[in-house]
C-alpha cells in the first residue's frame, strides 16, 4: 500500500476539536497544497479566505451554523472560506470554453487541502451549508463571487480513525470491451 492510500485512510471528517490553537503556517501550507492540484487550462478558479483570529472564527462559525446542522462548529479553530472565482480559459481552447470545470477544479484543489491537513495532523471538514449572504457581508467578500465551500479546521480531539465504510470495489468498476 503506498503513502498516498495510507494518508487517504487517515484523511475523515472531523466535527470535534481540541482548545490547542492551530498555526496559521499549517493554513498556509493547505492552501499552498490546493493551489498544487490540476485545474483545467491552469485556471486556478478559486480563492481563499482565510479565518484564523479569535474573533473571525466566531463570526465564521455563527453563520455555518443552521438550527439543525454544523451545531459543533464553535469548537473549530480556523475557517478557510474558497470564493469560485471566474476562469479565463484561452481562446484557442474552443470545447473547453463551452463547459464550466471550476466545481472539479475546486474539488480536486479542496482534496489536496484536506490531504496536507492530515499529514499534519489537523482535522478538516468540509461545509456545504452556511449563510453565505452574511458571511460574505461579514468578511467584505465580494457580491458577485460565489462560496463554493468552507473548510473547518482544527486539532482533532479524538484520535481514532474510523474504519471508513465504502461500497465493494466489484459494484463500482465496468470493465468496457
Amino acid at each position: 500500500m503506498t503513502d498516498i492510500i495510507k494518508l487517504m485512510q487517515q484523511r475523515q471528517s472531523c466535527r470535534s476539536f481540541s482548545d490547542k490553537p492551530l498555526e496559521a503556517e499549517k493554513i498556509v501550507s493547505c492552501i499552498n497544497a490546493a493551489c498544487l492540484a490540476p485545474s483545467a487550462c491552469n485556471t486556478q478558479p478559486y480563492h481563499f479566505y482565510v479565518a484564523h483570529a479569535p474573533e473571525a472564527v466566531a463570526v465564521a462559525a455563527e453563520y455555518c451554523k443552521g438550527d439543525k446542522y454544523n451545531k459543533w462548529v464553535s469548537e473549530a479553530k480556523a475557517f478557510v472560506i474558497i470564493t469560485q472565482e471566474h476562469a479565463d480559459i484561452p481562446a484557442a481552447n474552443s470545447e473547453a470554453r463551452k463547459r464550466d470545470f471550476r466545481q472539479y477544479d475546486i474539488g480536486l484543489a479542496v482534496e489536496n487541502f484536506c490531504l496536507e491537513a492530515t499529514a499534519q495532523g489537523v482535522g478538516t471538514c468540509i461545509l456545504g451549508l452556511y449563510n453565505e449572504e452574511k458571511l460574505k457581508s461579514n468578511f467584505r467578500i465580494p457580491s458577485p463571487k460565489s462560496i463554493a465551500l468552507i473548510i473547518a479546521m482544527g486539532y482533532p480531539a479524538e484520535s481514532e480513525i474510523r474504519k471508513k465504510q465504502r461500497k465493494p470495489l466489484e459494484d463500482m468498476i465496468t470493465y468496457l470491451r
